[in-house]
């Protein structure tokens, strides 16, 4: 890319702008296609919506989050005081207490049969109570940790239960208010994996047979960067509500400026069937009440030439006035038209 040094403009007073360099391009022929303009809603398909839920009963004691906020997996979402734990905590304990004592006298009761003064019946009578108390700590072991708790974590009575996100995603809802009262598997927040977020496009029915799946779409909802996605399928039912297609595009990255249940703007570009003279958007500004592309005229001065938009697509847009070859400011126009503007007016 060629690029100059802004200095002179026209007949102006001369202004110099140190530093700042114009990028120039050269004026191309491009294939474009119509463009379709749409309202659309961000929606989500039902498996990237996850439930956060307690395998233990128990009263909502506090929340680490709040709706919109961004987790990560295994981030904490709640405290839960819960009297269910509390017990398996002191049965667990109470257990381990008994087998502890029992294991000690079923050693020394081993040693007593090893010498021939135990009988085989008794030891063996003791080996099943000693595997019997073994099997219910193992018992309680799986519900803990099926509940996230770690047994070797347990003190006291044990009734504080911390819930965890089991995926990374946004909180959507908080279902429970704290303090309510919660059953095993009830669920209590929802996390969105903003990942998967769709776009449902209402298209007027004229517009069917132009659209094709992969075909490109701009999210238009203002906000800080562009956000691409693509077409995923066009659904085989009309939307009852509005009477118009269903198009539904699945977008290229995540955004926290998107929203579930959000309605946005669209712009499809659909298949590119016609060539015309085009210049990069960024080149395009309004100056004076008309559209212009600033192009270099003598050495270190610029003139803007009036332009029509014909169409658009994502980066570029045709234009009538100007011609193939020829060179053109492509970006920082701004800079050329606030120069301009000054000049005009007589400050230097």
């Amino acid at each position: 890319m060629n690029k100059v040094i802004l200095g002179l403009f026209l007949i102006f007073s001369t202004t110099f702008l140190s530093a700042v360099q114009i990028p120039i391009e050269t004026v191309q022929s491009r294939p474009f296609g119509p463009t379709i303009e749409v309202n659309a809603k961000v929606i989500q398909q039902n498996n990237d919506q996850y439930a956060v839920t307690s395998s233990l009963e128990g009263y909502v004691e506090a929340y680490y989050v709040r709706a919109g906020d961004t987790v990560k997996k295994g981030d904490k979402i709640a405290k839960l005081r819960s009297i269910a734990l509390s017990k398996l905590t002191i049965d667990y304990q109470s257990l381990k207490t008994q087998y502890s004592h029992f294991d000690k006298n079923f050693q020394s009761d081993k040693n007593l049969y090893d010498r021939g003064m135990l009988s085989r019946q008794d030891m063996t009578t003791k080996q099943i109570q000693r595997d019997a108390l073994l099997s219910q700590i193992k018992g309680i072991e799986v519900q803990l940790q099926g509940s996230n708790v770690n047994p070797k974590s347990l003190k006291g009575s044990g009734s504080s239960h911390t819930i965890y996100a089991s995926v990374s995603g946004r909180i959507g809802e908080i279902l429970e208010p704290v303090g309510a009262f919660i059953k095993d598997e009830k669920v209590i927040a929802t996390i969105i994996n903003s990942n998967a977020f769709y776009l449902h496009c209402y298209v007027p029915s004229k517009y069917a047979s132009m659209i094709q799946k992969g075909e490109k779409v701009l999210v238009k909802n203002n906000t800080s960067s562009s956000i691409f996605g693509r077409v995923n399928r066009i659904l085989p039912t009309v939307d009852e509500a509005t009477q118009r297609l269903s198009v539904l595009v699945s977008l290229d990255t995540a955004s926290d400026e998107l929203y579930l249940n959000q309605y946005v703007g669209a712009t499809i570009y659909t298949q590119k069937d016609k060539s015309y003279i085009a210049v990069k958007k960024s080149a395009l500004t309004f100056f004076q009440n008309e559209w212009v592309v600033f192009v270099p005229a003598k050495k270190d001065s610029y003139e803007a030439r009036v332009v029509q938009v014909i169409a658009k697509d994502d980066q570029y847009v045709a234009i009538k006035g100007l011609s193939a070859g020829e060179r053109y400011v492509s970006d920082k126009s701004y800079y050329v038209k606030s120069m301009l503007l000054k000049s005009a007016i007589g400050e230097e």
